[in-house]
Parts: C-alpha cells; sequence; structure tokens
C-alpha cells in the first residue's frame, strides 16, 4: 500500500490559532486550492461536541437505515483505502479507476488526506464520507470549484434524505456565500441541480468503489443512473 505522511489526524487540533488560519485561507482562497485548510476545518468542526450535536450525524445515519443498501452497509462497515493511484494509472482509459486518478493528478488531489478513526457508528460514516468524497465528485460530474462543491453537498443531501443533513450542508454553503461574495445565482442552481440529481440517482453511500476501478466509467453513470446534464460550473469531464 502507498504510504501517505500527509494524512491529517482525525483528532481536532486544540491550538485556536491553527483554526482561525485555516479558516481564513479557506474562505480567501479559490476552493480547488485549499483542500488542506478544508480538511483541518471540517474535520474539527465534525468531530467537536459542538458540530456533532449541530449536524447530528446519529439522524443521518437513522435515515440511511431506512434504504436497504445504504444499511445493509453501514451494518457491515467494509473497509476502504487507501486509494493508491499508482495502480489505477496504469487502468485502461475510460475506466472508472482511470479517470479517477487522471482527474486527482490533474488538480493535485490527495484521496487518502482524511482518515477519521471507524471505531464506532458515525466514526465510520464520516470515515466513508471522506475517503469517497472525491470519487463521488467524479461519478457525478460535479466539479472542485465552489459551485461544484455546492452542487455534491447538495447531491449529498437530496441522497441522504436527513433534514440534520441538509441543515448542516445549508450552514456550510451560507458560510461560503457570505464569506467569498459568491454569485448568488450560480450558488442556487448548482443547489437545486445537486438537490434534484441526488434524489434521482440509485443510492451511492456504501458502494465497494475498489470492485468498480476496471469498469468503464459510462457504465457506472447507467448502473447508478447518474444525471450529469444539470452540472453547474466546471464539472469533471466524463473521460480523461
Amino acid at each position: 500500500m502507498e504510504s501517505n505522511d500527509a494524512v491529517y489526524s482525525a483528532e481536532p487540533t486544540k491550538n485556536p490559532l491553527r483554526y482561525a488560519l485555516a479558516a481564513w485561507r479557506l474562505v480567501r482562497r479559490n476552493p480547488e486550492e485549499t483542500t488542506d485548510e478544508a480538511a483541518i476545518v471540517e474535520i474539527g468542526f465534525a468531530r467537536s461536541k459542538l458540530g456533532r450535536r449541530f449536524a447530528r450525524w446519529e439522524d443521518t445515519i437513522a435515515a440511511l437505515k431506512r434504504h436497504p443498501e445504504t444499511a445493509a452497509a453501514l451494518k457491515e462497515r467494509r473497509p476502504f483505502g487507501p486509494i493508491v493511484l499508482k495502480d489505477l494509472e496504469g487502468l485502461p482509459a475510460g475506466t472508472l479507476g482511470r479517470v479517477f486518478a487522471d482527474h486527482c493528478q490533474s488538480r493535485d488531489l490527495n484521496p487518502n488526506l482524511v482518515h477519521v478513526p471507524p471505531d464506532d457508528e458515525v466514526g465510520w460514516f464520516l470515515n466513508h464520507l471522506y475517503q469517497t468524497h472525491d470519487i463521488w465528485h467524479v461519478v457525478t460530474g460535479w466539479g472542485n470549484d465552489l459551485p461544484g462543491e455546492v452542487g455534491l453537498g447538495a447531491f449529498y443531501a437530496g441522497q441522504f434524505k436527513s433534514p440534520a443533513f441538509f441543515g448542516y450542508m445549508v450552514a456550510l454553503i451560507f458560510l461560503n456565500v457570505v464569506s467569498r461574495r459568491a454569485d448568488l445565482d450560480e450558488v442556487f442552481a448548482a443547489f437545486s441541480a445537486g438537490y434534484r440529481t441526488g434524489k434521482r440517482c440509485d443510492p451511492l453511500f456504501g458502494v465497494a468503489w475498489d470492485e468498480l476501478w476496471t469498469v468503464p466509467i459510462a457504465e457506472v453513470h447507467a448502473r447508478f443512473v447518474v444525471d450529469r446534464r444539470e452540472i453547474v460550473g466546471v464539472g469533471v469531464r466524463a473521460a480523461a
């Protein structure tokens, strides 16, 4: 397995100045250039007592348990990763693994940046979200720009059907809109499109992506009924 010295600890940093610096960089720079800072801020908040109380992860998990496929994933808690990009780079062009590897390389993304100890149900849920987040970008077509992150966040909300998660995503989007003085029309278009397509798509949570690396991405889209026609922003190309 590929070693990775840059993986962030899942333990929230106790240094408030580190949070402040990360948050400042996150709101002042292009979202495509702030992956590391976003990880610090999001992990710290998601794992904190305040974050857990606000996000109510248990409510989202309860919503996922109402669907047989996602309930099975939560029960099994199948381990996943780390993702070895060098292995995926050798796959045929157009396969999910190759498209994913090319996407990560072109944007200098580290798919193994975050690891949350999957010691309990909430830990496994959060770890799975972070481990597969960039895969969802590639599969759904939502890019790594601000409209893309908004669209994918809304896609999650449409998939999970959890009021608590919906509120959590709206709060994050609101902070981005205010801090970045974002184009409201673009943000609302991305949010509504992401939510609609998330509801129509078959569940992506808990999918064994490592068993689909060699499958053509067009086949993956067809298998999960992924609609990429409403993407707002730069998007992710279907094949690199």
